[in-house]
């Protein structure tokens, strides 16, 4: 696959049109003197948009300047229609109708699991990749890298050693660089990324801009070490228990005086029926133990006798709270 098509998987959505409106502005006869700085303030506001801007131009050329014909009215941007004349309506539309064949292209390397489905798969280059529950990734390779896109969910990657071809996992803004590893990369709301390293060597950084060098230094993994990435706090460093870690590849969830709360959001991820603990002080009482992960109502029956609480139906969910004929439980240590 070209450099330019992986790097159409890495846009979303709305920088295509927005850079696609651009290009066709621009060519628009009838656009007036403040559209090139506005056109540079737009660029300036990331990396993501100068790398949608340029490839929207490739294709505009590669197309021979889009002289086909579109709808005016399907083209939709920020700026309203009073801004946008009917030619360069129709010739944004166009472009976009090009870049739409691109992602059809490289989602044929698009693997997904549903809640609760785990998958297997080896990609041409012989690594295989493991897929848990309720995971995307987007696979492009070309000459220069192999590059995953984790979307969603949380992976394992056992990557076949070529040191000439990179390995390259994004995940957000960090890029993983990995040669022959094996390793683990989980990314979710309440958890932004973790990356725990199995076997060989890996490097994790901020992705860096067109030609730019990376923000701040990369960060190193050895065996058994864990980068946790947050919104809420500066990264972190640790050793977990990699049979804990690992434990979804043979269908369970451990958990090691872990709080209520964490426990049931980490059952919830295998199932659609969820487990909800709405009292603040039951949420905290710590859990261990290993469980299979979906069974939802094998957990609740051990968490209900372990604690003397009462499990109640609300539609599809659980709701677990205190006896009211009981006083709080204490904490299990």
């Amino acid at each position: 696959m070209s450099l330019a098509r992986q790097n159409d998987s890495v846009m979303s959505e709305e920088v295509r049109v927005e850079a696609a409106t651009w290009i066709a502005r621009l060519r628009d006869k009838q656009h007036g003197p403040d559209v090139e700085a506005e056109l540079q303030q737009w660029l300036g506001e990331s990396a993501e948009h100068q790398r949608a801007f340029k490839r929207m131009a490739q294709v505009w050329e590669q197309a021979g300047n889009i002289r086909m014909r579109a709808r005016a009215d399907v083209s939709v941007t920020r700026w309203g229609r009073s801004r946008f004349s009917p030619w360069a309506a129709a010739a944004a539309a166009a472009l976009l109708a090009v870049i739409t064949i691109t992602t059809v292209y490289w989602r044929e390397n698009v693997f997904t699991t549903a809640v609760g489905q785990q998958r297997v798969r080896v990609l041409r280059d012989g690594t295989q990749v493991v897929l848990n529950t309720d995971t995307r990734i987007e696979v492009n390779y070309d000459e220069h890298f192999r590059r995953v896109r984790l979307v969603r969910g949380e992976a394992r990657f056992d990557v076949s050693k070529r040191p000439a071809w990179p390995f390259l996992v994004s995940v957000g803004d960090q890029e993983i660089r990995a040669l022959g590893t094996s390793f683990i990369v989980r990314h979710d709301n309440d958890q932004d990324l973790s990356v725990t390293l199995v076997d060989g060597r890996i490097s994790v950084a901020p992705v860096a801009g067109n030609g730019e060098a990376p923000p701040q230094a990369p960060q190193v993994l050895v065996p058994g070490q864990r980068l946790v990435i947050s919104r809420h706090h500066a990264p972190a460093m640790d050793r977990p228990d990699l049979s804990r870690v690992t434990a979804w590849e043979r269908g369970r969830v451990e958990f090691d005086a872990t709080p209520l709360e964490a426990a049931t959001t980490e059952m919830n991820r295998y199932t659609t029926a969820r487990v909800i603990v709405p009292d603040p002080e039951v949420a905290q009482l710590r859990i261990g133990g290993v469980f299979r992960a979906g069974d939802s109502d094998e957990f609740v029956k051990i968490v209900t006798a372990a604690f003397g609480l009462r499990a109640e139906r609300n539609g599809g969910d659980i709701v677990l709270s205190r006896s009211a004929a009981q006083p709080p439980p204490p904490p299990v240590r």
